[in-house]
């Protein structure tokens, strides 16, 4: 639904992703795939949960706001809910999410990430620290689980900042018949009859006195034809 260009190709888009799902889930039926569903399971549900969880929570509790989603809970069930959703909302749940993110980092700094293998020298299951690759593997897990939110979020406000700068420079243009698409959008120049008129240097005029004028101008043109 975001992508215009793919609304047309649904099918074929559809039967690709199927394809991409179907090659990556070999992996796991490899010998080794007990080791790659618990990376899989370990770090791309735990903490891009947290990071999602914590971006719907800045969403809908400051930046649609928290009162408006207690007027929209009120509409559809019939009664507000009391006020200590609201802080709950906007402070104790959001803070709990940032410290519970925080100490899973910091523990993933002290500690060296593990994974359990069996030993068959000693016959019993050792844990072993990851090898660089598989790091960069639980990171690329992370940032592409969580990367999705903030993308959208920051194209959606260009987006709407790019439509509310063309809407000011359509309501700037004035168009006349004849005149061309440059011309309509040149600044328009202010009527001297304009009471509100000062910035082009033009006194302001009455328009009833000029009407006087002109009516007075032409009862004289008549006595001196008829004399």
């Amino acid at each position: 639904d975001n992508f215009t260009a793919l609304r047309k190709r649904k099918v074929l888009f559809t039967v690709v992703c199927c394809i991409i799902g179907f090659l990556l889930g070999l992996i796991f039926v490899q010998r080794s795939g007990n080791y790659f569903v618990t990376m899989f399971d370990d770090y791309s549900a735990t903490l891009p949960l947290i990071i999602v969880v914590i971006f719907e929570n800045v969403a809908v509790a400051w930046i649609y706001g928290a009162d408006r989603f207690m007027e929209d809970i009120e509409e559809m069930l019939g009664w507000r809910p009391w006020l200590l959703y609201k802080y709950a909302w906007k402070y104790v749940s959001l803070l709990a999410m940032v410290a519970l993110l925080l100490a899973s980092l910091i523990r993933m700094c002290i500690k060296h990430p593990t994974y359990r293998a069996w030993n068959m020298e000693k016959a019993l299951e050792v844990y072993l620290e990851y090898p660089p690759w598989a790091l960069a593997l639980l990171i690329s897990l992370i940032i592409a689980a969580s990367l999705p939110i903030p993308v959208l979020f920051f194209k959606q406000v260009l987006k709407e900042r790019r439509q509310g700068q063309k809407m000011d420079t359509f309501s700037q243009c004035g168009y006349h018949q004849g005149d061309t698409a440059d011309d309509a959008c040149m600044p328009m120049e202010e009527s001297p009859a304009d009471p509100q008129c000062q910035s082009n240097g033009s006194t302001p005029v009455d328009t009833e006195e000029l009407a006087e004028g002109s009516r007075e101008e032409v009862e004289d043109d008549k006595d001196t034809l008829f004399g």
